[in-house]
């Protein structure tokens, strides 16, 4: 479970930014908070702000932290990425810091990176009610060396001493992560820590497609009944999903023999391959000798009563985003992840999407966390979210900078109409900051 994530010296964060999980001394939707042992975390959290406010930035930090220990480290400078509107921030590195929950243990991991080095890199044990454990911190000494500090449980062996040293002396590289280095390392910790961060936060960009729709509907019938559900829920006039079988020849247009030979050779060493495309993906396989592909199709009921099947691609703009989102939703209901959706609101019509969120917060059998940023005002209502899981961002004016505060700090009372104070400005981060008379509408040209 994701507890807090705090950047600095990235895009539009100047200084030390903190977005947590954490939830205040409300009464209202307890089951929004899982208890962690030590600690309790929200269950969702929805960030509003005004285009370029920011939003976008706290999940490209996030993305950027995951990708950089899913990868090992960074291959280019992270110059670019800095915050440019002030010239000191030339010259200090940009810092992520991620809170985390593992089977009721919570970590600490946290790294800063200059050009293209990495200055220091730690993981810590939190002790919440104790001092913090340290698992290794590493640093760059003033002589520009590697210094790896690893807590003394981890090197009792002489072996385990030498693979530290090693590490030091040209093992690991100026630009790689020792997170990166978890399977040399051998350290359980290190290992969960990477895993977590690389596996357990799934982003969902405006433009992302669910590439796995097609494998999870053959192999899992309780996710093709959950996701037929939901679509009947949300009349959306798709009476189900099911996955049709096409053979090469027929899927495959003539202007893609070199492409269908590449995926037969892969089929022939045993492979299933999942091919992208606009609607999710397709798989190409390999069945009693025969080559052939299974994509995912929707039927709907005619005038006959008959079911007639349809391409994806002939649904509405909101059917394709809606089947993009309901594997994450199976998924909140069933594990441990946090997903973070950006633009939760595009191409969904508001009313769908206000039933669409209600019926993720009103189940009470959730596993995971369910973050989004939005502009849709219909969503900030007290009988769905609790005032702790309601996020603003806001550019300060002067310096450009991206502040993060939550409803809570407000202390706004449960009856109070918080969309309509949204768009009247009382919570700052308001969609729209111009005045409309200063369009000169009403002004027609000579």
């Amino acid at each position: 479970m994701l507890i807090r994530f705090i950047t600095s010296n990235f895009l539009s964060f100047n200084e030390e930014k903190e977005f947590n999980m954490l939830p205040g001394n409300f009464k209202s939707h307890k089951h929004h908070v899982y208890n962690l042992g030590k600690i309790q975390v929200l269950k969702a959290a929805a960030i509003y702000g005004a285009n370029g406010a920011g939003k976008s930035n706290l999940i490209k930090a996030i993305e950027f932290l995951q990708e950089a220990v899913a990868n090992g480290g960074i291959i280019k400078s992270v110059n670019e990425t800095k915050f440019k509107l002030n010239k000191t921030n030339e010259a200090k590195p940009i810092s992520f810091e991620i809170e985390f929950s593992i089977n009721k243990k919570i970590f600490s991991y946290g790294v800063s990176f200059n050009a293209h080095f990495v200055i220091e890199e730690w993981l810590y044990e939190s002790g919440i009610t104790v001092d913090d454990k340290m698992i290794f911190e590493r640093k760059n000494t003033k002589s520009g060396k590697i210094s790896i500090d690893v807590a003394d449980k981890y090197k009792k062996t002489q072996k385990q001493k030498l693979l530290i040293e090693l590490m030091e002396d040209s093992l690991l590289k100026t630009g790689e992560l020792l997170i990166g280095k978890s399977h040399e390392l051998k350290i359980n910790e290190i290992l969960a820590a990477r895993h977590f961060i690389k596996n357990k936060i799934i982003i969902i960009h405006p433009e992302s497609k669910f590439a796995n729709l097609v494998p999870t509907l053959t192999s899992s019938k309780e996710f093709k009944s959950f996701a037929n559900e939901m679509l009947q829920t949300f009349d959306t006039g798709v009476s189900e999903l099911d996955v049709e079988t096409l053979s090469f020849d027929k899927y495959f247009g003539d202007d893609d023999e070199e492409l269908k030979k590449e995926i037969i050779e892969q089929v022939d060493q045993g492979h299933t391959i999942l091919i992208n495309t606009d609607t999710g993906g397709v798989l190409a396989v390999k069945e009693k000798g025969k080559y052939i592909i299974k994509r995912v199709i929707a039927k709907h009921v005619g005038s006959d009563g008959k079911k007639i099947s349809f391409d994806l691609t002939e649904e509405s703009d909101g059917t394709q985003r809606l089947l993009d989102f309901i594997p994450a939703f199976n998924k909140i209901l069933t594990d441990d992840v946090s997903f973070i959706i950006d633009e939760i609101d595009q191409s969904l019509h508001p009313a769908l999407l206000k039933v669409l969120v209600q019926k993720i917060m009103q189940e009470d059998k959730t596993k995971g966390q369910f973050i989004f940023t939005t502009h849709e005002s219909n969503l900030l209502d007290l009988e769905i979210f609790r005032q702790d899981e309601i996020w603003f961002a806001e550019k300060d004016k002067i310096n450009g900078n991206t502040q993060l505060y939550s409803l809570s700090e407000f202390k706004p009372r449960y009856d109070l109409d918080i969309r309509k104070g949204y768009l009247k400005g009382r919570f700052g981060a308001v969609p729209f900051l111009a005045s409309l008379e200063d369009l000169n509408w009403n002004i027609q040209d000579a």
